[in-house]
């Protein structure tokens, strides 16, 4: 069954509710179960069990980080602090809303499968394969241990059953593939001419007067953007390295304490057949021995274990587990495993999912790099790291003399030794490089910068990279003097009267076809083409894309009617089409492939709206207290 789920894991719709409802668990420290059990610690009670105040911020942190990805550095934290809080505090309620419905349904996963996530995640590979060191120190760098990630590696799995369950379990009916068909496919036939504004322009003459009235009407449209020049300096871990002094031995010493991450353990590929227990341990222990007796006597093990094991996550691979390193799997099943040579198949060995009978098929040596190998890299490391560690002792430094100097620069510079810089002019939106970041354009126009004229607080650029910034010269916004914009009036308001015209010329067309002449004819009379009628559909991409959404946007006419809209197009000009036919789109015109993916896109919408309704409903019966005091 995980399997099965796994593959239908990978849908748009089911990725969308892993991601929108549930938390990333590979981000949830072990602590966040085992601590902060006092009250003052909690986000919020959910059926008598707590959710910490650590997993409602690591929740935030990853809305916060959502946020930023979907507008870029021009998201504004304070615009959506409490949409940023609601959100997290209700994730991490769904979350622990699923994880007792599935715990309660009895779903679980075992080590096996377990063992098989872990070491599919790509940030524990190296060299294509995954490797134990790489897998631990990634760990140990996030400020955990192993038995707390795979924990909540386990939950998520188990998580992932009851949503894809949920979902994998709609279906579409006939009818609804039939209206879905209907309308994706859908044709409609259209004509239409094409008026070029452009024709129209050598004739217009637009006077002073008329300038005048428009400017006089529309002086905000050319006001000058408020802008300010700025000083600054900017501190960066980078301008640091080249100042860190390294000491004797200290590369080497380093090499040691970080010697797991150059030497790969060894690691070994087995195959396996599981029997789980069930009610009675004596029988499955007896399918277990016939089934490890046919194996040594020559039937193939990967045949045995697609017909036989009960690990259906890895059945259907001939019971392949791929490659691990210690201290993935059970216990005895590794100790077993690490005990075998190349081809052995083991007894029957019990563990707290059933028997396993295990075939050893390959393993991979022990490999690793010596200092001299990795000296360059470890002294980069190294540099890097003293860096960081003087980079925030100097922005300390650089937030206390900006604060205690708050008219000047100059003493940040003499006790710091950075550079006064000044920026170009830039308005509210930022300016380029460094100046596109939305808090230092924040900053430059604050109350504290432009009206105190005092120095910014440190603005984090990012973790490496901090500014402080004070106003040099103010430029506020002011309207245009006429002469500056009379021609930018004078261009629009010949684009304007053009269009005017443009139009009326498409209107007397309209109202020649309606009066019963050919399309054909009206334009011609014009000296216009008209343009054949063709069948298009919703992404037909040969004509303008507003002449197609025009003719979708009309409603269905009778059959022998003819009816008319025109349109202007992005590049000015106007355009009056004819709708003369419908054609719905049918299912007996679809390719299996394209029928069982509309059939898919119906069940998992469906499954969408399923979920939806079991997560409100969990909601509705669960008992909740927030603590919003403790956030």
């Amino acid at each position: 069954m995980l399997q099965i789920i796994r593959e239908r894991a990978q849908g748009v719709f089911a990725w969308l509710i892993v991601g929108v409802i549930i938390l990333s668990f590979a981000l949830w420290g072990l602590n966040s179960y085992f601590s902060e059990t006092d009250e003052g610690y909690q986000a919020a009670l959910v059926n008598e069990e707590k959710v910490t105040v650590y997993e409602y911020r690591i929740a935030y942190s990853n809305e916060q980080a959502r946020m930023q990805q979907m507008f870029g550095e021009n998201f504004d934290i304070d615009l959506f602090e409490d949409q940023i809080k609601e959100s997290a505090l209700s994730r991490v309620i769904d979350n622990a809303l699923l994880i007792q419905q599935a715990t309660g349904e009895g779903m679980h996963v075992s080590d096996e499968q377990l063992a098989q996530r872990v070491q599919s995640i790509g940030a524990f590979m190296e060299e294509g394969r995954f490797s134990r060191a790489v897998y631990e120190q990634q760990i140990s760098q996030a400020g955990e241990s192993t038995a707390g990630f795979e924990y909540r590696i386990r939950r998520g799995l188990i998580a992932d059953q009851l949503i894809n369950g949920v979902i994998g379990s709609s279906f579409a009916t006939p009818d609804e593939i039939a209206l879905t068909v209907r309308l994706r496919d859908q044709e409609r036939e259209i004509g239409y001419v094409t008026v070029p504004v452009e024709k129209f322009k050598k004739d217009i003459k637009v006077s002073d007067e008329e300038i005048q009235t428009h400017y006089d009407s529309n002086k905000e449209n050319y006001k000058t953007q408020e802008q300010v020049i700025l000083d600054y300096v900017e501190l960066k871990v980078d301008g640091l390295l080249s100042g860190v002094a390294l000491e004797e031995g200290e590369l080497e010493d380093y090499y040691e304490e970080q010697k797991d991450r150059f030497i790969t353990a060894e690691q070994r590929r087995a195959r396996h057949i599981l029997i789980e227990l069930g009610d009675d341990d004596d029988a499955a222990k007896k399918k277990a021995q016939d089934l490890h007796a046919k194996a040594k006597a020559g039937e193939d093990f990967a045949t045995l274990a697609k017909e036989n094991s009960d690990d259906v996550g890895s059945a259907n691979e001939g019971g392949d587990l791929g490659f691990f390193a210690k201290g993935i799997m059970d216990e005895n099943f590794e100790e077993t495993a690490y005990a075998m040579n190349v081809g052995d198949i083991s007894e029957p060995i019990r563990s707290e999912f059933g028997y396993h009978i295990i075939k050893l098929e390959e393993i991979q040596d022990s490999t690793g790099k010596t200092f001299s190998e990795v000296k360059t890299e470890i002294e980069a490391e190294v540099r890097k790291k003293k860096a960081e560690k003087l980079y925030f002792d100097k922005v300390e430094q650089l937030a206390n003399l900006a604060y205690e100097t708050p008219d000047t620069l100059e003493t940040v510079k003499i006790e710091l030794g950075l550079d006064i810089k000044t920026s170009p002019s830039i308005g509210k939106r930022g300016g380029p490089g460094v100046f596109g970041n939305r808090k230092v354009a924040d900053a430059a126009f604050s109350d504290d910068v432009l009206k105190e004229t005092l120095n910014s607080e440190v603005i984090e650029i990012d973790s490496s990279h901090s500014i402080v910034v004070r106003l040099k010269e103010h430029k506020p916004a002011k309207i245009k003097e006429l002469e500056k914009v009379k021609g930018q009036i004078t261009t629009k308001l010949t684009n304007d009267k053009a269009l005017e015209q443009a139009k009326a010329v498409a209107e007397g067309i309209e109202a020649k076809i309606k009066s019963g002449v050919a399309a054909e004819d009206a334009a011609s009379e014009q000296e216009y083409r008209w343009n054949e009628k063709k069948w298009v559909k919703r992404d037909d991409s040969s004509i303008p894309r507003e002449i197609v959404q025009a003719a979708f946007s009309m409603k269905r006419i009778d059959e022998s009617k003819i009816d008319t809209k025109g349109v202007k197009i992005n590049n000015g000009d106007y355009v009056l089409m004819t709708l003369s036919g419908v054609k719905d789109g049918d299912v007996a015109n679809l390719s299996e492939e394209d029928k069982k993916s509309i059939t898919e896109g119906i069940a998992n919408a469906s499954g969408v709206d399923s979920f939806t309704s079991m997560l409100k409903e969990l909601k509705d019966q669960a008992e909740i207290k927030k603590f919003p005091g403790n956030l």
